[in-house]
């Protein structure tokens, strides 16, 4: 059974995730950071009703790294491809199968 690329991008944010903060204050790494908030930013404007949850999720993943920090990421060419690649790939697919994706996500669960 093949995967759709929803449900493949929620997996890789899913296995991203983890490895997100490292060291004592926490450097999210690039890629990942990119891909979980371009994944959580693109479902915060699916599904409007719980754009809250989705955006607090993506502050839970930076949880423990300061803002200073977190620029410094966001502003890196990693970062910016990761993202832009991400976003492409989520606007290739289809809106109904997009939001069933974003629903199934984890930030769905009360």
């Amino acid at each position: 059974m093949l995967m759709t690329m929803p449900k493949k991008l929620w997996l890789l944010a899913a296995i991203v995730a983890p490895g997100l903060a490292l060291a004592d204050e926490p450097a999210p790494q690039a890629q990942a950071l990119a891909i979980t908030e371009a994944i959580v930013e693109h479902c915060a404007k699916l599904i409007l009703a719980d754009a809250d949850r989705y955006r607090e999720q993506a502050r839970l993943i930076t949880q423990g790294a300061s803002e200073e920090t977190l620029a410094k990421v966001r502003k890196s060419d990693e970062y910016q491809q990761s993202r832009e690649a991400t976003l492409e790939s989520l606007a290739k697919v289809d809106e109904k199968d997009a939001k069933k994706a974003c629903a199934q996500n984890p930030a769905q669960n009360h």
